[in-house]
């Protein structure tokens, strides 16, 4: 019998909070925690609204979390150690290095008083030792850094260098975190809302870079958006996120061909689609977003949910796995789970 694949990356319970002059916000996992893995090589979407949590889960697992915010429950497994118990200086040894991260807006993530490449020789010599080699010349980081910027596509890469990030386009910032992030060769990127700020043509580009360097690199990937069709062109599996839980997770086929819990559906049905008349409106979800100094003790979205009952608002659902076969497409719900009453209700099933 073949021996299970071990997971690269395993959040188990994990609870995140903010402790502010007005009271605790649960920000991740209140009352229960998140909990999702990730392979090597595969690429998983987090997606959900503005403030659902997803950021800030992706900053406690590199570490980057300051007060007044806290991780105060679960596992951060990467590699098979609880990267939680790290102290400061281990966090340092492993971040930009094993694990890295793209952060949403590139200007402000330049530092912007050195050139482009003394900072990207900076991250390679900080970590040429943590992977187990030798002290790496000026020299050599410099000309690691130019083919990361060749590889990332930027044009005449070697003027680039010497120059300073207001010198740059937006795309072309972006393209110089995605050269930071992969110049160490780590084996989980973190992609937090890296194509936001961009426009749709820039967007595709760098898309289309992120998914080529991912196959010649096999690393893994969390990819961090609001925005569907982004998942829909780059991840494997998907996880959506509401209120600081996961309250929907499974393949990209599960999520956009079968999905059962309603916010997942709301956020489908507010999408527009190609495949669609041009005059079918857009639905959006009703209601206001939940207030996270004050949630209630059942599901997060209930007050929104337009299938609500007694039990939701009083009991949040535990997470079950979808039980709806093989559907039409021939995909298989095989790791498709949900946090539903409703699902619940059908034995798992398809509500």
């Amino acid at each position: 019998m073949a021996e299970a694949k071990k997971a690269l990356l395993e959040v188990k319970d994990l609870q995140v909070s903010f402790f502010t002059p007005v009271g605790e916000v649960k920000a991740v996992g209140g009352g229960g925690g998140i909990s999702y893995s990730l392979n090597d090589g595969e690429v998983m979407g987090i997606v959900g609204e503005s403030g659902s949590g997803k950021s800030v889960e992706a900053y406690s697992v590199m570490g980057l979390l300051d007060p007044p915010g806290r991780v105060i429950g679960g596992t951060v497994e990467f590699e098979g150690a609880n990267i939680l118990a790290y102290s400061r200086k281990e966090m340092e040894r492993i971040r930009g290095n094993r694990m890295s991260m793209i952060f949403q807006n590139p200007m402000e993530s330049l530092n912007p008083v050195y050139t482009i490449g003394n900072q990207l020789a900076a991250v390679l010599r900080d970590h040429a030792k943590d992977n187990g080699g030798v002290d790496v010349s000026v020299t050599q980081a410099r000309e690691k850094a130019l083919e990361m910027l060749k590889l990332v596509g930027i044009t005449n890469p070697e003027r680039r260098l010497n120059q300073y990030p207001h010198e740059l386009s937006g795309g072309m910032r972006q393209r110089v975190m995605i050269a930071m992030g992969l110049i160490c060769e780590p084996r989980l990127l973190i992609a937090d809302e890296p194509t936001t700020a961009l426009d749709v043509t820039i967007q595709a580009q760098i898309l289309e870079l992120m998914k080529a360097i991912q196959r010649k690199t096999g690393m893994a990937i969390i990819f961090i958006t609001h925005n569907l069709a982004v998942i829909a062109e780059i991840c494997d599996t998907v996880a959506v996120m509401y209120g600081g839980h996961i309250v929907e997770q499974g393949t990209v086929e599960d999520i956009f061909y079968t999905p059962v819990h309603p916010y997942t559906k709301g956020l489908l049905r507010s999408m527009p689609r190609l495949d669609e008349e041009k005059t079918k409106r857009l639905i959006p979800i009703e209601g206001s977003p939940i207030n996270m100094l004050d949630p209630n003790p059942g599901c997060p979205f209930a007050p929104r949910c337009e299938f609500c009952m007694k039990i939701c608002v009083k009991q949040h659902p535990q997470k079950i796995t979808v039980n709806h076969g093989q559907d039409a497409k021939g995909f298989s719900a095989a790791g498709h789970r949900a946090a539903c009453w409703l699902v619940s209700k059908k034995g798992g099933n398809n509500p």
